[in-house]
């Protein structure tokens, strides 16, 4: 049988091998939460065990999207497609 700690083990291996594949924490935590079900941990422990490399890469693309933003402000926001990630 398969324990708790075990469980977060896996779980963890899973949060850091799809953030590697670049999928949002929104989107890691809707397919572990496929997967584990009520056992799976909840999205800000997935959003916690980021990587500081993750999340400076995560801040990184932000500043690019915000320099972007003020150098094409009229047409950038109309070129933005938007999806519900929960």
């Amino acid at each position: 049988m398969t324990t708790f700690n075990d469980l977060l083990i896996k779980q963890r291996s899973v949060v850091e091998f799809l953030a590697g594949e670049g999928c949002s924490a929104a989107n890691i935590h809707a397919k572990m939460k496929t997967v584990y079900g009520e056992m799976c941990i909840s999205d800000c422990a997935v959003r916690t065990w980021l990587t500081v490399e993750m999340k400076a890469q995560r801040k990184d693309m932000c500043t690019q999207l915000l320099e972007r933003y003020n150098a094409e402000e009229a047409v950038f926001l109309q070129r933005i497609l938007t999806g519900d990630e929960s």
